[in-house]
């Protein structure tokens, strides 16, 4: 696996050789791009799904469908589409997609019948719990660790399965069971929105339950409060970004919802013990794209 740094205008990062890993994963990515950054017709071998974190892309294939995508939109396309995109004139791009070949997945769950259902260019809206899907798999495949073949193919799977899911029926799924709803609600919105700036009461509107007995609810099912949730939430995605992009530190604070670099950086030292650029320093450089 080699983690390539994009030259130019763009921000991010772009993991290949995923394959040697585990050999259905192609290659993943996060990336950062200018407003009406276009990228041409061209086509892959595999499958691609892509999410859009911030800005609005228009997306399609040659001679055929076009989507206008925004924030917690998906799409997907088969292998050998003719396709583009042309982002929008939003001041920032943000975007996560996997490549990998489905065929893996249909032999391992061939009741899912993901390729029948994954056959042609897609894309849903309103689709912002799949994000920490992305990341999981983009997390797996970059993070050298025990069993990480394991784990990629486990998250791939969690995130094929999800896609799939949400074909059948938008929207997040909401166990019965175990964690009271509004919590479950709760756990989603924070995990799929951590950028926003939630507090509790804003938080309790939201799933339609008082302060104070969500605040309940969280301590005994949770076991922390709301607000170190949504820090562990924030502190995960940025790591993840200070070892696979070189996003200013700054702008990695702001990505993960922070109001000022000095805030982050405080916060940041206290959940790992080191601050953000010693932490950048300590991880494995990235290689520029050739």
């Amino acid at each position: 696996m080699q983690i390539l740094k994009p030259r130019g205008p763009l921000a991010g990062f772009w993991a290949v050789g995923l394959d040697r890993i585990l050999s259905e994963v192609i290659d993943s990515g996060e990336l950062w791009e200018e407003p009406k950054y276009r990228i041409g017709p061209h086509l892959h071998r595999h499958w691609e799904i892509g999410y859009i974190v911030e800005g609005t892309t228009r997306i399609g294939a040659m001679g055929g469908r076009e989507f206008i995508l925004k924030p917690g939109s998906l799409w997907c396309f088969p292998p050998s589409v003719n396709h583009w995109l042309e982002h929008g004139p939003e001041p920032k791009h943000h975007q996560l997609w996997v490549g990998f070949d489905l065929r893996a997945a249909e032999n391992r769950h061939p009741n899912w019948k993901a390729l029948q259902t994954l056959r042609r260019i897609s894309s849903m809206d309103g689709l912002a719990h799949l994000e920490k899907h992305f990341r999981h798999v983009i997390r797996e495949g970059t993070t050298s660790s025990t069993h990480q073949a394991a784990g990629l193919q486990l998250a791939l799977d969690a995130l094929v399965l999800e896609v799939l899911r949400a074909m059948e029926s938008p929207g997040p799924s909401r166990s019965p069971v175990a964690l009271h709803p509004a919590v479950s609600r709760a756990l989603s919105i924070v995990d799929g929105r951590f950028r926003e700036d939630w507090n509790l009461t804003k938080l309790a509107e939201e799933v339609g339950l008082s302060r104070g007995r969500l605040a309940v609810l969280f301590s005994r099912e949770v076991g922390c409060s709301m607000h170190k949730l949504l820090t562990k939430v924030r502190i995960r995605h940025a790591e993840v970004l200070l070892v696979n992009s070189d996003l200013p530190i700054g702008d990695v604070a702001l990505d993960c919802g922070f109001a000022t670099i000095q805030h982050f950086s405080r916060v940041f030292k206290q959940m790992t013990g080191q601050t953000p650029i010693e932490f950048r320093r300590r991880s494995p450089s990235m290689k520029p794209v050739a």
